[in-house]
């Protein structure tokens, strides 16, 4: 199948498109894999972190599975079609995003205490590999959806406890979802809001690594609170 170049905006939502025009016309079933992301990077003429933001939508939809080594794996889907997965995602409103973010304040400013006494130096050396990592997204023009979550994520990972990071990967396709319209939000309004949060990501980490509980709980709520403000207090377009 010939893929079509990719030429306007909303990059991502364009490689959604032809990423299930592919399956369909390839039928690909459950457990086959895409081509890679170099792969699909070149066929689509874009970056590839645009089609790694495409395909962190189609596995938090459930479409796709991004195994480590493997690739992104076609999910079963339970008898729907991928249309269906696509159309009856997560309805997303002002108070649905709102109750989202309130739930991701309550786990994620005690997983930070938690990571302070518990991290070990190879997890905030993965952390602050990725705040860089989302610093150079940003900085090459991307959103950065999924770095963001993966710093996030890796918080969770170093509070070392087990209930948090069970919870956090069951609610993963609204926190990915969330994450994705704060994001797009903070592009169009300004890219200063992604140099504050990198900031914001910086001070975490030095109170994680220096064991201080107290302080990685102030500036995690700081930094999801400023979040808040700016999505809030400014035109959303949900």
């Amino acid at each position: 199948m010939a893929f079509k170049t990719i030429k306007k905006k909303n990059l991502y939502e364009q490689i959604i498109s032809q990423i299930v025009r592919y399956i369909q016309n390839e039928r690909l079933k459950p457990g086959d894999r895409l081509p890679s992301e170099n792969e699909l990077s070149e066929y689509f003429q874009v970056s590839k972190t645009a089609v790694r933001e495409a395909l962190t939508v189609l596995a938090s939809r459930g479409i796709l599975e991004k195994k480590p080594g493997i690739g992104s794996i076609i999910k079963e889907m339970d008898g729907e079609t991928i249309i269906d997965r696509l159309t009856n995602h997560l309805i997303m409103n002002r108070h649905t995003l709102k109750e989202i973010l309130e739930f991701r304040r309550g786990i994620e400013v005690e997983a930070s205490a938690l990571a302070a006494q518990n991290a070990s130096n190879e997890q905030i050396e993965g952390l602050k590999q990725a705040n860089q990592d989302l610093i150079k997204v940003n900085e090459s023009g991307g959103v950065g959806v999924e770095e963001d979550y993966h710093f996030h994520y890796l918080i969770i990972q170093a509070s070392r406890n087990s209930l948090y990071k069970r919870i956090y990967d069951i609610i993963s396709p609204y926190f990915h979802e969330a994450m994705n319209i704060t994001k797009q939000q903070s592009k169009k309004i300004s890219t200063r809001y992604f140099k504050e949060a990198h900031e914001e990501h910086r001070m975490i980490i030095q109170s994680i690594e220096n064991k201080d509980s107290k302080q990685a709980r102030i500036y995690t709520i700081k930094h999801l609170n400023n979040n808040e403000e700016k999505l809030w207090k400014n035109k959303l377009e949900i």
